[in-house]
């Protein structure tokens, strides 16, 4: 049995090889495309609307948002601005900044410069949670709403 007579076996592994060689190269592609440094630009809009959503959720799961609702009822805004700052820089992300408003009483964000209007103005992405509360005061009730507006960028 000659090596040079018997060439059956190099042809069937020659195309074995050439086909494992192509789908490496896919997978590689693929795996390139789906990388996890891509994961932000691909849904970023909708990773900060969750963060947004989810943030609402949880104040209101946790009754932060009936205390900052009562404060801002009685005319307590420092307090209703301290309490929601807090929770939300222990809820979002640390590089995700926010705009925090009950209707035209209250406005928070993350710190108390005066520069954050600018910053959100200049935001590339911004996305916004609502929702609708009832603030009751001794001679009428108001429906108001609660907005938390979201971006991904540096603190001041």
């Amino acid at each position: 049995m000659s090596f040079r007579m018997d060439k059956k076996g190099f042809i069937f592994s020659l195309d074995a090889t050439l086909a494992m060689l192509v789908i490496l190269i896919m997978m590689a592609g693929v795996a390139r495309i789906a990388g996890p440094e891509l994961t932000y630009e691909q849904h970023g809009y909708l990773r900060l609307e969750r963060y947004a959503n989810d943030a609402l959720e949880v104040m209101q799961l946790i009754g932060t948002m009936d205390n900052i609702v009562d404060l801002v009822k009685h005319g307590e805004n420092d307090s209703a601005k301290n309490l929601a700052r807090v929770d939300l820089r222990n809820i979002l992300p640390e590089e995700v900044q926010f705009k925090f408003v009950v209707g035209n009483r209250l406005t928070v964000y993350p710190s108390n410069s005066a520069d954050w209007s600018t910053v959100l103005s200049n935001a590339e992405e911004i996305a916004v949670a609502t929702r609708v509360c009832l603030l009751r005061f001794p001679t009428e009730n108001v429906f108001d709403s609660i907005a938390l507006y979201v971006w991904r960028g540096p603190g001041i």
